[in-house]
């Protein structure tokens, strides 16, 4: 029998194992394991998750929510790994980039296989192990750089920024910085005027932004490291008649983003897709447990990630927001827009 399909409606979700898998043939399952169903980028990689399991016959799947907990998220792959055994394999948003070392000690022992996404302990190589079959991660690099870059280029190359940090210590958070830096060093006549650590929160970019527009006479732009801080930024420009004058981007792709966006009120987003993200990223994970791959050449990928504007947004809405996309998983490289041997070598390419 086929196993039944998940139902997934708009954003509330419900996840439990799918029913019964082939009579045939060995039975696969897939753990997926996100920070939770609230934040709708997790939702989207939750569903590509089980968007890969629904493209299998021999795969059944449980969402395994870790609420951010390292420890809550360790014990949920022990128990998945003591129900499942050696047929358990795992794609993980982890808790935290310290965690990442644990969960592939864990399933190094138990003999199973993981797909990391985001996060990387430093000195973390998935050619040192078996079970860490492969790590994945849009460029945050590029996303900061991008998303500042149309900025700049919307003040016609001068005026005056402020921006907002992500978490301090997360990989993502510095990256898109660091893109941040890189494309202000390009343009000499545009003036950093502060930057705050927001920690992805929509309330406390709200409170900085509130600061920024009591303290400073002129503001051209607003970088934010993700969406929900720019969404949080555009609220307090609203209160101020200042929304869609002051330029705000975003990065993550979520639905009030596109909204923003054709509202006039968000300039730009990066639609880095949660969908392909950990779809992919299960699909690597089962080559790797099933025997098909022994081993990846080159585990350390950069998946594919699309800036969005007004020129693009309907047709971006449409894929991931009012739509489902869909994927050929037999074709791994269509997830990858760079790959790398090693961390260390991506690092000597940066």
């Amino acid at each position: 029998m086929k196993k039944l399909m998940a139902l997934l409606v708009a954003l509330v979700l419900t996840f439990s194992l799918a029913a019964v898998a082939s009579a045939e043939g060995e039975t696969w399952y897939l753990g997926i394991l996100v920070h939770s169903l609230d934040n709708e980028f997790w939702a989207q990689e939750a569903n590509g998750g089980i968007l890969f399991a629904d493209s299998k016959d021999d795969v059944e799947y449980q969402v395994l929510i870790t609420d951010g907990d390292d420890n809550k998220e360790i014990q949920a792959i022990k128990d998945f790994i003591a129900q499942y055994g050696d047929h358990a394999f795992f794609v993980a948003d982890p808790a935290s980039k310290a965690n990442t070392a644990n969960i592939v000690e864990v399933c190094e022992e138990a003999g199973c296989h993981v797909t990391i996404l985001w996060h990387h302990a430093d000195g973390l190589e998935p050619a040192d192990f078996e079970s860490f079959v492969a790590h994945m991660s849009p460029d945050d690099f590029v996303a900061g750089y991008n998303t500042a870059k149309t900025l700049f280029d919307l003040m016609g190359g001068e005026g005056k920024v402020c921006a907002l940090y992500g978490n301090q210590g997360e990989d993502s958070a510095a990256n898109r910085y660091a893109g941040f830096q890189a494309a202000l060093e390009e343009y000499p006549n545009i003036e950093m005027l502060d930057m705050q650590v927001a920690s992805w929160s929509q309330d406390q970019a709200m409170s900085f932004t509130q600061t920024w527009l009591a303290t400073y006479e002129d503001i051209d732009a607003i970088w934010s490291a993700n969406d929900t801080m720019g969404l949080g930024a555009i609220e307090a420009l609203k209160l101020e008649g200042k929304n869609g004058e002051i330029l705000v981007n975003g990065c993550d792709g979520i639905a009030a983003a596109y909204e923003a966006i054709e509202a006039g009120d968000m300039a730009c987003t990066i639609a880095n897709n949660g969908y392909l993200l950990m779809g992919y990223g299960a699909a690597y994970a089962y080559e790797v447990a099933t025997g098909a791959v022994e081993a990846f050449e080159n585990p350390v990928i950069k998946t594919q990630a699309v800036l969005v504007t007004a020129d693009n947004v309907a047709e971006y809405k449409a894929m991931f927001i009012d739509g489902m996309p869909e994927y050929d998983y037999t074709d791994l490289e269509f997830c990858v827009l760079a790959s790398y041997p090693s961390f260390a070598e991506l690092e000597a390419a940066e």
